[in-house]
């Protein structure tokens, strides 16, 4: 047996073993949807195999592709779907059951979404198949597996070669590094904010007014514990890849540092928005039908992105206000092509950064909400409707603030002067820090599948800049034994409920 053939036994049953150590019957779901998905992959590859490359599907392929995707939506629809559907329907008039105890397996829309990139990929003849057991670790890796980066099996299988299973120091380096900044990130300052934000949200929900300037505090403070969240774990994924010498995509490139919502969503969550627009918007028509069906299709790719997130109406109003948001950043486009005019300077791209910077912050409120009427009470806050209470502790300094409209009162869940120091802090840390691909520049890090992240491996390594020295080892070092200590607290892994 060779040493590549052992190499990738022994990470699928590291990667099994990983997902199984949760809920071991999802396991089972895992294996069966990979075993289905792998067989209709062969049987699309032998209708093909009489075909010309330039030749159009035929219905039998068709067919297959279709029950594929039915199958893989199937598994999700009712796993994340069938209860909210029943609610629905019942809405309506009926008197339907719900299914109680059902809970969702882990990772399950980002596992299926990949075996649809790879059957679309086979039936178009982009793509190739491969044998059981490498679509198995391609789906099972283990780093990726549980929360993405969603990517396709021609950016992660061929990786899996017997060169890349040789021991490398500088892998490793890289590697614990990436891992180490994203564990810091979740485990100390998305979990550090979240008690900013959450007591908040559970008030509003539960019927509590919520005034001025507790709404922005819970607003903001929920919109930086899910940056850090999420783009910490994908930073603790790609680094995991990297000790294995594997790149997986780029993820997030400081998304709110974007110029508008377009780049906003060409820097955030960076592979599903690539999957919802070459496996949605395209085939919805995109841009080819004119420029009311683009707006159109750019607003039903986000409802449906929105939805994907979660089966709650906060999700799909936050995907459609999305969706309204691209409308109004494309109309503003071709408002500016129109009349020539290309606004520059630093004062022009720092409103931009704030306007959209707000916008994002609004829609994370109905992101995080559990309910309308959660999300309602938040907003009318942040709209000043609740009035601007602060505690009364501040009412001996801050008195003068009495005549622009601002009482002092008791108010529940208020962090204090503690709680905006640090959200202020962790804002000044999300607009002026290099994100971990700038601070690793020039290094093999992950994989730009956009090639347009201003060519990170092209760039000479500026002096702050990440090198493999007995200083940022130690620097490091701490920063690792820091994470960990802070795995004992309690904490939210908001992405795994999606």
């Amino acid at each position: 047996m060779s040493i590549h053939s052992l190499v990738t036994g022994w990470l699928l049953l590291v990667s099994l073993i990983f997902y199984g150590y949760w809920e071991p019957r999802f396991l089972l779901l895992l294996l069966v949807s990979v075993g289905v998905n792998w067989l209709i992959g062969e049987v699309i590859v032998r209708l093909r195999s009489d075909l010309p490359d330039s030749q159009s599907m035929t219905n039998a392929i068709r067919a297959m592709l279709f029950l594929g995707i039915a199958l893989n939506l199937g598994a999700i629809g009712y796993f994340k779907y069938i209860n909210f559907f029943i609610d629905i329907i019942n809405s309506l008039g009926a008197s339907l059951g719900k299914i109680n105890g059902l809970v969702l397996p882990l990772g399950i829309s980002f596992y299926t979404f990949e075996q649809i990139t790879y059957l679309v990929g086979i039936a178009l003849g982009k793509g190739r198949s491969y044998g059981l057991p490498q679509f198995l670790l391609f789906v099972t890796f283990f780093p990726h597996l549980i929360a993405g980066p969603i990517l396709s099996a021609k950016e992660l299988i061929p990786q899996f070669r017997s060169l890349n299973y040789r021991f490398n120091t500088r892998s490793l380096a890289i590697g614990f590094t990436v891992f180490t900044i994203g564990l810091f990130k979740k485990t100390v300052l998305a979990d550090s904010v979240a008690g900013y934000a959450t007591p908040i949200f559970e008030a509003a929900d539960n019927g509590q007014v919520i005034s001025f300037f507790l709404s922005w505090q819970a607003a903001i403070a929920y919109t930086l514990q899910l940056y850090f969240d999420f783009s910490g774990y994908s930073d603790m994924a790609i680094g995991l890849a990297r000790l294995f010498n594997i790149k997986l995509p780029i993820n997030f490139f400081s998304p709110y540092k974007a110029i508008g919502i377009s780049d906003f969503w060409r820097r955030w969550h960076i592979s599903l928005s690539r999957f919802l627009r070459h496996y949605l918007y395209i085939p919805l028509g995109g841009s080819r039908k004119g420029e009311v069906r683009r707006y159109l299709n750019l607003f039903i790719t986000m409802l449906l992105g929105g939805l994907w997130h979660g089966a709650n109406w906060t999700f799909l109003l936050w995907g459609g206000l999305h969706g309204i948001y691209l409308c109004i950043d494309r109309g503003w486009q071709q408002f500016l092509k129109q009349r020539n005019w290309k606004p520059s300077g630093r004062l022009s791209r720092i409103a931009a950064q704030a306007l959209t910077f707000v916008a994002v912050v609004i829609s994370w409120v109905l992101f995080r909400a559990e309910t309308l009427e959660g999300a309602k009470r938040i907003l009318c806050g942040m709209a000043g409707f609740d009035g601007f209470i602060l505690p009364e502790s501040y009412a001996t300094k801050l008195q003068m603030l009495t005549r622009f409209g601002i009482e002092f009162g008791t108010v529940e869940n208020f962090g204090d002067i503690q709680a905006v120091a640090i959200i202020l802090s962790l804002l000044i840390a999300v607009f002026l820090l290099p994100n971990v691909y700038e601070f690793m520049k020039g290094e093999p890090v992950a994989l730009d599948v956009y090639q347009h992240l201003d060519n990170l491996d092209n760039k000479a390594t500026p002096w702050w800049g990440w090198k493999p020295k007995i200083l940022y080892a130690v620097l490091i070092g701490i920063l690792f034994c820091i994470g960990v200590g802070f795995c004992n607290s309690r904490s939210e892994f908001l992405y795994f409920q999606f």
